[in-house]
């Protein structure tokens, strides 16, 4: 390059300077100082990012709560449509009405337990999606503790993997 080309170049990058369009910023940093500011400030940015013992323990009641909530609106439902008087239609909502009883109960749970986070609740769902699809093994590993939570006849139907609400739905 010749010096007028160099000089050309040169009153080119002062002026854009000048005129307050530069490329980079006017107090760029270096290696060091940004290391010492990521020391300093990101561990509050990392905090966030990480669970703590605290919420690791939420999710595990969230999930449990899930599960329980299930097993009690299964609990409910089964023993209020054993109920003399109740209208037909309640008797026909079948795992619909295990599933509103459920909702109920899991939405106190929730209240209760602050468990409206995303996290918290998607484990209260999983819970919740665990009991359902996992009652015939837990049915079929404790049949005593389920013949005396419901009735002999559908801790049978539970553990042989039978629906007992498809008469009702179907």
């Amino acid at each position: 390059m010749d010096v007028a080309t160099q000089k050309a170049a040169f009153a080119e990058r002062l002026t854009r300077i000048n005129s307050g369009r530069q490329y980079e910023h006017q107090d760029v940093i270096g290696y060091r100082t940004q290391k010492l500011y990521e020391k300093k400030y990101a561990p509050k940015e990392a905090a966030k990012r990480r669970r703590s013992g605290r919420e690791r323990l939420m999710v595990l009641v969230a999930f449990l709560s899930g599960v329980t909530a299930m097993l009690v609106g299964r609990i409910v439902y089964f023993h209020l449509s054993q109920m003399q008087g109740m209208p037909e239609a309640f008797a026909t909502l079948g795992t619909r009405g295990v599933f509103l009883a459920a909702l109920v109960f899991a939405g106190l749970l929730a209240a209760i337990f602050h468990l409206s986070t995303a996290g918290r609740m998607q484990a209260l769902a999983l819970g919740c999606a665990l009991m359902h699809f996992g009652e015939p093994a837990a049915a079929s590993t404790a049949p005593t503790l389920w013949s005396e939570l419901f009735s002999p006849a559908y801790a049978a139907e539970v553990a042989a993997g039978q629906s007992p609400y498809a008469k009702a739905e179907g």
